[in-house]
């Protein structure tokens, strides 16, 4: 039986794994990121992977605080999740805070892989310890740029899903 945690989860993955996609409407900025991050020397393929799971383990870290402290979300989903406080989130948390709440069971093995990666770079040292904080920026850029195409001020989660369901990623 799938709780309604494990639903929520998946919501904040496929979420996630719509960030870059939804972002690189605009071809040029795929572009530019990835010459970022081979200038970090992360692997593009790996670096757009952790991304996408930062985003996700973002969205949900807001709706678990939302949840812990009695908030009701509107309907069930992420729809009235404003993307100001996953914007927010990306910023003020640590990166284990964000991974708190992460789920033991995983849908497929690359998210298996990429949360594991993750949690290991959370505590990294030296250069690879650099990454988690460049990639929070490129993760905190790609939602700001999503909510400035927003056309009414205080896009939330649910505007997110349904840009994606628009553009085919949902």
């Amino acid at each position: 039986m799938v709780s309604d945690r494990d639903v929520v989860w998946r919501q904040c993955v496929r979420l996630g794994r719509s960030v870059l996609p939804l972002v690189d409407q605009e071809p040029w900025r795929a572009a530019k990121r990835r010459e970022r991050l081979g200038d970090w020397g992360i692997d593009v393929k790996r670096g757009e992977s952790l991304i996408a799971t930062f985003a996700g383990l973002a969205i949900h870290s807001v709706v678990v605080d939302a949840t812990a402290a009695g908030l009701p979300r509107t309907d069930g989903t992420l729809n009235g999740i404003p993307l100001t406080a996953v914007i927010e989130a990306t910023a003020a948390k640590q990166s284990h805070e964000i991974l708190a709440a992460m789920p033991t069971e995983y849908a497929d093995e690359e998210e298996r892989a990429s949360l594991d990666y993750f949690r290991l770079l959370s505590y990294q040292g030296g250069r690879t310890g650099l990454w988690l904080p460049r990639l929070r920026t490129e993760v905190r850029h790609s939602l700001i740029t999503l909510s400035g195409r927003a056309r009414r001020s205080g896009p939330t989660c649910g505007d997110l899903i349904r840009w994606a369901q628009r553009s085919g990623l949902e």
